[in-house]
Parts: C-alpha cells; sequence; structure tokens
C-alpha cells in the first residue's frame, strides 16, 4: 500500500488538473483543456493588462489609500471557493442539487414568513382646521371612539368628525362666556360621550340621537380630566379632588377621592380596569385599586417628577406597565411597574411632555411635545431609544388619540390643527381594506374643515 502511495499515478491524483471519477462532478475536468465556466475572464484580462511596480518603484511605507487598495486586490484575486485565483482552472464543475430538492428549498423559502419593511411617514397623511383650540395643558379636548368617531372641542363647542364618511356635526354649543367645554371622553362601546365643562358639571350625551341623557355633578371647580371604565365615569378636577360616577345609579352620592393637592389634570384606566393612574399639577402620579379608592388610599405614589403630570398611558401588552410624562420643568418619559412600584426607564426628551400613546401593534410609545419642539417622537420598547420625530405643527402638541383599529394617530396643537399621521403599522388584514379606503373621495382630500 506505500509503495502504491508513493506511485506517480497517486501522485498525479493530487494535483487539481486530475479529473477523478468522482460523483461531486457533473462535468469532469480534463488536464488540457481549462474549464471556461469556471474562469473569470474580466479578472484574468485585468492581470494581463496590468503594469507590475518595479522594485524600486514599490513605497517603503505604504499609505492608508495604497493599503486598501493591497487588500481590495488580494481580495479580487481568490476564486469563488478562496483559494488563489488562476487564469486557466482545470478543475471539474461541482454537481448542482437535483431539479427536485431546489424546487422544495424554493418552495421552503417562500412558506418562511418574512416581516415586510415598514416604512414610518414623518408627514401627516391628512390635517383638519380646529379654530378655537384652546392653548392650555391641563385640558383634554381629544378623543377617538369605538364608533369610529373624532370628537373634539373647540371653543364653546364639541364637534364631531365621522372617519367613515368624513362628515362634521356640531354636537354641543354653550352660550355662557365663562362656560366652556373642558374634557371629553367616549364610554368604552363608542355610544356615550361625557363632556367636562368650566364650570364643574358633567353632561352624558346620546351620540345617536344627540340626545343629552344625563348631568353628572359633585366637584367644585373644572373638570380637566375623564375617563371611562365600564359603566364607571372617573372625573379629575381643579379642586384637586376624583369623583367615580356609576352613570347607572341617579341621585346616589359620590365621595371625592383625596391624594392630590392641585388641579387632577391627567387620568387613565387600564386596559383590564384594575388600576386607575392619576396625575397632577402637584407633580404626583397615584395608582389606585378600585376597591381601595371610597377611602383615598392608593396604591403607590411617584414622586419623580418635577412639574405637573398630564401625559399617562397603560400599555397594552403588559397590564402593569404604566408611563407618564412631566411638563415643562421635568421633560422627561416614566416607564413605571405598577407591581413592584419601581421606575424601570427614565429619559429626558427636552421638551414638554403633553400625551402619550402606545402602539398595540409594536412595542412602541408616541410622545406628545410642547415647549419647545412642538413636534411628535416615536419611542422603541423597552430600550426607550428614539426611532424618528414627525414634524409639522407649528405650536405645542396638546393632545393624542388613536383609531379604531390603531393604526392612525391624531394630533391636536395649539397651532389650531388637527393632523393625522400612519405611524402605527396596521394589522395585516386591516391593511388591504385601508388601502381600498384611501382610493374613496373623502379621503383624497388632504386639508379638510373641522367646520
Amino acid at each position: 500500500m506505500d509503495q502504491e502511495n508513493g506511485s506517480p499515478l497517486m501522485r498525479l491524483r493530487e494535483h487539481q488538473w486530475y479529473s477523478p471519477s468522482s460523483s461531486r462532478f457533473s462535468c469532469p475536468g480534463d488536464r488540457f483543456i481549462p474549464t471556461r465556466s469556471l474562469m473569470n475572464l474580466d479578472l484574468a484580462q485585468s492581470s494581463l493588462w496590468e503594469s507590475p511596480l518595479k522594485k524600486d518603484d514599490r513605497p517603503v511605507i505604504l499609505t492608508a489609500r495604497d493599503e486598501y487598495r493591497r487588500k481590495v486586490r488580494e481580495k479580487l484575486t481568490l476564486d469563488l471557493e478562496g483559494k488563489p485565483f488562476k487564469m486557466l482552472p482545470f478543475r471539474g464543475i461541482p454537481k448542482r442539487q437535483h431539479r427536485v430538492e431546489e424546487m422544495m428549498q424554493e418552495e421552503w423559502d417562500r412558506s418562511r414568513p418574512v416581516k415586510p419593511y415598514r416604512r414610518i411617514p414623518t408627514t401627516a397623511d391628512r390635517t383638519l382646521d380646529g379654530p378655537k383650540l384652546m392653548d392650555d395643558y391641563y385640558l383634554n379636548l381629544l378623543d377617538w371612539g369605538k364608533s369610529n368617531i373624532l370628537a373634539v372641542a373647540l371653543g364653546p363647542s364639541v364637534y364631531l368628525w365621522n372617519a367613515e364618511n368624513s362628515e362634521v356635526k356640531l354636537l354641543r354649543r354653550v352660550n355662557e362666556e365663562e362656560d366652556h367645554p373642558t374634557s371629553v371622553a367616549w364610554s368604552g362601546d363608542g355610544k356615550t360621550l361625557a363632556v367636562g365643562f368650566a364650570s364643574s358639571r358633567i353632561e352624558l350625551w346620546d351620540v345617536a340621537s344627540s340626545r343629552q341623557v344625563r348631568i353628572l355633578e359633585g366637584h367644585t371647580s373644572r373638570v380637566g380630566s375623564l375617563s371611562w371604565n365600564r359603566n364607571t365615569l372617573t372625573s379629575g378636577s381643579r379642586d384637586a379632588s376624583i369623583i367615580n360616577h356609576d352613570v347607572r345609579s341617579i341621585g346616589r352620592s359620590t365621595p371625592h377621592i383625596r391624594g392630590h393637592t392641585e388641579e387632577v389634570c391627567g387620568l387613565r384606566w387600564s386596559g383590564d380596569g384594575d388600576l386607575l393612574a392619576s396625575g397632577g399639577n402637584d407633580n404626583l402620579v397615584h395608582v389606585w385599586e378600585p376597591s381601595n379608592m371610597g377611602s383615598s388610599k392608593y396604591l403607590h405614589k411617584f414622586t419623580d417628577h418635577c412639574a405637573a403630570v398630564r401625559a399617562l398611558a397603560w400599555c397594552p401588552f403588559q397590564s402593569n406597565i404604566l408611563a407618564s410624562g412631566g411638563g415643562t420643568a421635568d421633560r422627561c418619559i416614566k416607564i413605571w411597574n405598577a407591581r413592584t412600584g419601581k421606575c424601570t426607564k427614565s429619559i429626558d426628551t427636552c421638551a414638554q411632555v403633553c400625551a402619550l400613546e402606545w402602539n398595540r401593534h409594536q412595542k412602541e410609545i408616541l410622545s406628545a411635545h410642547g415647549y419647545s419642539w412642538n413636534q411628535l417622537s416615536l419611542w422603541a420598547y423597552p430600550s426607550m431609544s428614539k426611532i424618528v420625530d414627525l414634524s409639522g405643527h407649528a405650536a405645542r402638541v396638546l393632545h393624542l388619540t388613536q383609531s379604531l383599529d390603531g393604526s392612525t394617530v391624531v394630533s391636536a396643537a395649539a397651532d389650531e390643527t388637527i393632523r393625522f399621521w400612519k405611524v402605527f403599522e396596521p394589522p395585516p388584514l386591516a391593511f388591504s381594506r385601508m388601502r381600498d379606503e384611501e382610493n374613496t373621495s373623502f379621503l383624497s382630500l388632504k386639508r379638510l374643515h373641522i367646520r
């Protein structure tokens, strides 16, 4: 055996130009005829025309450019297998996969779920005029309900904008000079709209019939924040109190919940209705459990903000995660774990935080800002790294709300404009429907008037 390994025949087989009878090659090579399909004719021609430098002409110290060219030349002179390039290869051509196997692989590649590229528009998709929109940080004047109707308070009036047919409807107009709407909030079913007023009362409206059905009282000053939890409407006032109104009962006294020392400007129930977050002009955030609210005993009290807290938002995919945003002197977005009472993340946005909205389809949160940027910013969660800024408003952006399918966010600003942003990725089934709706006549209008 050893003699055979040292024979000329065995030494011949070790050369690349020998053509073995192996099943790896669909076309065996020949020792005299080069394999044309393995030849790189462009590189061969370039090598032939290249004039080599004489020994005396070569620089002693290579510059960065010369070193870069040397490395590029070195990479280009390797063949597909990483071996030194040869002008005339005598190797065999490797066998390709069987056609059936190739087809199965292609089918497998097509069936693999591939996440489509997401493009985030940085300009508003549509703009409404909102004359007399009050420039007041402590009010909540915009809400989009499950009936696909946008409610907005403009000066002494409350208007409804139907997203399906673009119709604008006047729901309520106050004639008194000193009274005006200070907050709006849709019920969970989208049938009832609650409107808080500067005179401290709250009106409940049946939108389908445009009829006022109830008046709720109890506060002694303006009602700047409202939030629904099934049959309970929670209100926050400048009198620093919170009231839970059971809309099913008539004439029943409602206890005041005391926790803040100044105006309650932010209220938000969690998605499951187990926790209520309240923010005030006293720079505090309270988290309440419904069972203990009657005794004004809060679950958590967060004191990390150093300005008024109006922006509150519960995470849709982690029910115990709360986001809060502070005013001009604070400028921070903080993420809280309501189970442990700990702050898990805090970032300085360098601007007043007016409102927050979570993306229901991606782990993202959108913030609306006032002094001094007057823009929207999209953040990745949980890293809270900034994804993109959305500009267009000329004054501070006070309000945010999102559409029924969670694909569009609406912002209202002190520049008296209401802008629609397709910043959240829509659900896959809703995306085709939204594309069809874009071709309808009313959505082709890029600039509309609220009245």
